[in-house]
C-alpha cells in the first residue's frame, strides 16, 4: 500500500506539474495577445503610411498636370530652347517612368523639385511675364500646390517615422518580422541642390 508520505509526494508532483503547465499556458496566452496586439498596430500604422502617401501622390500628380501648360505659356517669351525647360521635361518624364514604385517615385519627384524651381522665378528674368494672365494663374496654382505638397510630405514622413519606431521598439520588434512588417526607408528627403539657386540663362 502507498504510504501517506508517498501520496503526499505524488500530489506535490502533480501540483508542480499543473503549475508548470499553468505558467506555460499563461506565457502562451500573453505571447499570443502581444502578437495580435502588435500585428493590429502594424496594420493600422501601415495603412496610415499608405494613406498619407496617397494624399501626397494626388498633389504631385496635380503638379505634373500643371507643368505642360505652364511651360507652354513660358515658351512664348523664351524663343529658344532652354536648359531649364529641357530639365523640367526630363524630370517630369522621370516621374512618369517611376510609376507606382514608391522609392523611385520619391526620388524622381525630388529631382523634379530641383528642375521646376527656376520656373517659379522667371518673372525676375522676364518682367513681361507679369502681364501674362495665363502664366500668373498657373504660377499661383503651382505655387499653392507646391506648398500643399510640402505639408503633405512632412505629414507622410512623420507617419512613416511612427511606423518605423513601432516596428523597431520592444515588444513590437519581436513580432514585426514574423508578421511581415519591416523598416521602410521611403522618406522624402531634402535635396542639397535646393539650397543653391540654379543659374538661368535664356540668352544662349
Amino acid at each position: 500500500m502507498q504510504t501517506i508520505e508517498g501520496k503526499g509526494n505524488s500530489m506535490k508532483g502533480l501540483w508542480i506539474g499543473l503549475g508548470v503547465v499553468g505558467i506555460f499556458v499563461v506565457v502562451l496566452l500573453f505571447g499570443a495577445g502581444s502578437y495580435i496586439s502588435s500585428k493590429n498596430q502594424f496594420v493600422q500604422l501601415n495603412e496610415d503610411v499608405n494613406s498619407a502617401y496617397s494624399q501626397v501622390d494626388v498633389l504631385q500628380q496635380r503638379r505634373l498636370d500643371l507643368i505642360p501648360n505652364l511651360v507652354a505659356s513660358v515658351k512664348g517669351y523664351v524663343k529658344e530652347e532652354s536648359t531649364v525647360l529641357t530639365n523640367i521635361a526630363n524630370a517630369r518624364a522621370g516621374v512618369i517612368a517611376a510609376g507606382s514604385d514608391r522609392a523611385s517615385s520619391i526620388d524622381a519627384n525630388s529631382k523634379l523639385d530641383v528642375a521646376i524651381s527656376p520656373l517659379l522665378r522667371l518673372q525676375e528674368t522676364y518682367p513681361d511675364l507679369k502681364g501674362n494672365d495665363q502664366f500668373n494663374r498657373l504660377e499661383d496654382e503651382l505655387a499653392g500646390t507646391e506648398n500643399r505638397i510640402a505639408v503633405g510630405r512632412e505629414r507622410y514622413n512623420s507617419t512613416l517615422k511612427t511606423y518605423n519606431v513601432a516596428v523597431q521598439q520592444f515588444p513590437g520588434s519581436l513580432w514585426a518580422g514574423f508578421a511581415g512588417y519591416h523598416v521602410r526607408n521611403e522618406y522624402f528627403k531634402g535635396n542639397p541642390a535646393n539650397a543653391t539657386a540654379p543659374t538661368v540663362d535664356f540668352s544662349k
